[in-house]
């Protein structure tokens, strides 16, 4: 019966938890609730928390998309609800701290979208393709905000950004030092060509 409890209401609840769980390591977290997005602003970044039951995958990853491409957030975790054990005697009505105590036990498949996948970075920082979302399956809470963490310190705690411009820099000098190389020899090219300086007198 626990499946009849709102989605939204699983995203908020996760999301507190999230926020009085390891995410304090990383620094300020601020939670901001619009449905039907939750979204946690940690230290200025903000992740959008899409939580949906078991099959709905595409609508995820669409929805994912759609609040990275509006600029909505920089990160998306994707969550799917596998089981969160209320117990039989929970039928009738779940309140809030056991929807909390669920989630701590319960069980999870989580991806991540960023800017990063929705623009092709990795094209400039192979290494990035390896660590891009994969569904993560039948997780429980303390991976799921391992990861989470992991996701925040690869994309904005080792500046991609930065050694993307770094390596379109390192493109830009090897192209401009190989046009400078293969430059033709402008004084030869006029005497092949039988060219004469303006002002000299023709035969």
């Amino acid at each position: 019966m626990w499946e009849k409890v709102r989605e939204e209401n699983l995203n908020v609840m996760l999301a507190e938890l999230l926020a009085e769980s390891g995410l304090k390591a990383i620094g300020e977290v601020i939670i901001r609730r619009k449905m039907p997005d939750v979204l946690i602003d940690i230290n200025g970044v903000r992740v959008i928390i899409e939580g949906k039951y078991l099959g709905k995958r595409g609508e995820l990853y669409k929805k994912a998309c759609e609040r990275i491409d509006n600029g909505l957030c920089d990160v998306v975790m994707m969550v799917e609800y596998v089981k969160l054990p209320f117990g039989e005697q929970k039928q009738i009505h779940i309140d809030q701290k056991e929807i909390k105590e669920a989630l701590k036990i319960g069980t999870f498949n989580v991806g991540f979208l960023t800017y990063v996948d929705r623009v092709g970075l990795e094209k400039w920082i192979p290494e990035l393709k390896e660590k891009q979302s994969q569904f993560l399956e039948n997780i429980d809470f303390q991976d799921l905000v391992a990861f989470l963490m992991g996701t925040y310190d690869t994309i904005f705690k080792e500046n991609v950004l930065d050694r993307v411009i770094e390596k379109m820099e390192e493109k830009i000098s090897s192209f401009s030092s190989r046009v400078i190389a293969d430059a033709p020899n402008i004084d030869r090219l006029k005497e092949v060509l039988e060219l004469r300086e303006e002002g000299k007198d023709e035969e």
